[in-house]
């Protein structure tokens, strides 16, 4: 196996062992390769936390640390709160689903009424930012590898479908952000909220230790 694959196979097994051990059943290679490829993006994103933790990661090594020792400080310092805005989306859209799930009526019909129902606020449900938001290609290729991968579970696409009404419904349009699909996708993944924060410090790791090449 040429080097290259191998540290994709390698990254994708953990990434199946640290998934099925945040939900509440194990997942299937499929599944852990989308999650892997999303835990990526947010490492090459360096942003928020992940840029936290590999800047308290540099300041070890500065300061005389050996590796491990800094390796070890820098994720111990990962925000509790890493995740929030995965986490807040997380719950509205399993309330969603869950009324879904309970309702009679078609999707689009279902989708309307609680669009409706939260036009106040703004945005409408959390996992959801103004069209006018920067593009971020990352959400386009995130719902476009699940349904490549028939991994398009209830919760992603109820998301989408709730995005493709909004125009209908508001005078303001709004699109599923990266975080809003990651939560979508976790939600159909049974990734169980409070360990939102363990599963995304990997992001930070992969940022620290390896070093991607795969294009978004």
């Amino acid at each position: 196996m040429p080097p290259a694959q191998k540290v994709h196979h390698e990254t994708q097994g953990m990434a199946r062992l640290l998934g099925s051990a945040c939900s509440r059943r194990v997942l299937s290679a499929n599944e852990a390769e989308i999650l892997e490829w999303a835990l990526v993006q947010m490492a090459l994103d360096r942003a928020g936390p992940v840029r936290e933790t590999s800047s308290s990661f540099q300041k070890s090594l500065l300061a005389g640390s050996d590796w491990h020792s800094a390796l070890a400080a820098a994720l111990l310092q990962t925000p509790r709160t890493w995740g929030a805005d995965i986490q807040a989306a997380m719950s509205s859209f399993e309330e969603v689903r869950d009324e879904y799930r309970s309702s009679d009526v078609a999707v689009y019909q279902f989708a309307d009424r609680i669009v409706t129902r939260n036009a106040a606020q703004k945005p409408p449900f959390a996992g959801y930012v103004p069209m006018s938001a920067p593009e971020d290609v990352r959400t386009d290729r995130l719902l476009e590898m699940a349904h490549q991968s028939d991994l398009g579970g209830e919760t992603l696409e109820l998301a989408k479908v709730i995005m493709d009404r909004f125009p209908h419904i508001l005078k303001n349009r709004y699109k599923l952000s990266f975080d809003g699909a990651v939560a979508a996708l976790f939600c159909d993944l049974e990734i169980e909220a409070e360990k939102v924060p363990r599963l995304l410090a990997v992001s930070a790791l992969i940022s620290l230790v390896f070093s991607p090449g795969r294009e978004r």
